[in-house]
């Protein structure tokens, strides 16, 4: 894989333009992919624990009315 492309996915991983990633072009497209993987990877854990803590904190409401809490907070 290209430095561009390496640069473009995480760009995309980010939510930023590529442009703000030229200084790093500069290196191996290895090391971009391997930065771009960690990326990924905290963004996952990331979600996961918000969708725990998210599921504690429904936890506190009585369960009757969970079902019409995650409808109004938008969560599956």
């Amino acid at each position: 894989m290209s430095s561009e492309a390496s640069l473009q996915r995480l760009a995309e991983s980010l939510g930023r333009p590529s442009s703000e990633f030229q200084a790093l072009a500069s290196l191996p497209p290895a090391q971009i992919d391997l930065l771009s993987n960690a990326v990924a990877q905290t963004q996952q854990r990331q979600r996961e624990a918000l969708a725990k803590a998210i599921e504690d904190a429904l936890g506190h409401i009585p369960m009757l009315l969970r079902g019409p809490v995650k409808k109004v907070l938008g969560i599956k």
